[in-house]
């Protein structure tokens, strides 16, 4: 018999429009459930903030040589 995930039986509802029920099975890929696609557009979302944030990092972010830093935090 096979194993089934805790993780992937579906026990929530969520309650949507028909207009968001209808766009998320046109972005539902083959063999994909819905609870896939919303897992797949939150992972999207997570991707997109961090790099967001990453950029913002980079924009504003003063870089100090790691030989500096150990140096000295006394790791040299």
């Amino acid at each position: 018999m096979a194993q089934v995930s805790i993780e992937k039986v579906a026990d929530k509802r969520v309650a949507v429009t028909s207009s968001t029920h209808t766009a998320l099975w046109e972005i539902t890929g083959p063999g994909e459930t819905l609870g896939d696609t919303i897992a797949r557009l939150i992972e999207e979302h997570h991707m997109r903030v961090l790099e967001k944030d990453l950029d913002e990092i980079d924009a504003v972010a003063q870089y100090v040589p790691w030989d500096k830093v150990k140096k000295d935090i006394g790791l040299e």
